[in-house]
């Protein structure tokens, strides 16, 4: 299953529908490093995430993050083996986030890191997210628009699934 590419990412493979193929994942640490040294500044890890810390966090931020920002982007990640790699990029808002670490909810659930880590590969959520938050938008509309846009970019740069 884990064949080591490079100290920053590795390859796993998921079966689905009798195919399988192989996807190269980063490293937290190395996700990390490159959005706190890209142009996407308000980058925060946050341990043991749920909806109670994220409304808590929002609250606690809600003045430096501006007024309209109710939407964030947020990466999640599997843990194997001790080591934790990005698996997810995805969009909420911050008032009511839907930011599950279940599992594949039957056999018509179709979201791929839950059919990953739903088969005998050892490897299992990890409850650390990192929250990508953007400049203050104008309206909720741009504040949402901001968001998918960030959320589209993270997939590509870092070989994420959708949510």
């Amino acid at each position: 299953m884990n064949k080591n590419v490079g100290a920053d990412k590795d390859k796993f493979t998921i079966s689905c529908y009798g195919i399988e193929l192989p996807f190269e994942w980063y490293s937290m640490e190395y996700i990390l490093k490159e959005l706190r040294n890209s142009k996407l500044k308000n980058v925060v890890k946050m341990e043991k995430a749920t909806k109670e810390k994220i409304k808590k966090y929002y609250k606690e931020n809600k003045e430096n993050l501006g007024e309209n920002n109710r939407f964030f982007t947020y990466i999640k990640f599997f843990n194997v083996n001790g080591k934790n790699y990005g698996i997810v990029a995805g969009k909420t808002n911050y008032t009511n986030p839907d930011l599950l670490f279940d599992s594949r909810n039957g056999e018509k659930d179709n979201r791929y890191a839950r059919i990953f880590l739903n088969n005998p590969s050892g490897a299992e959520w990890s409850e650390t997210i990192v929250i990508v938050n953007h400049e203050s938008s104008a309206s909720e509309y741009a504040d949402n628009q901001a968001a998918l846009f960030i959320e589209c970019y993270l997939q590509r740069k870092f070989n994420l699934l959708d949510s």
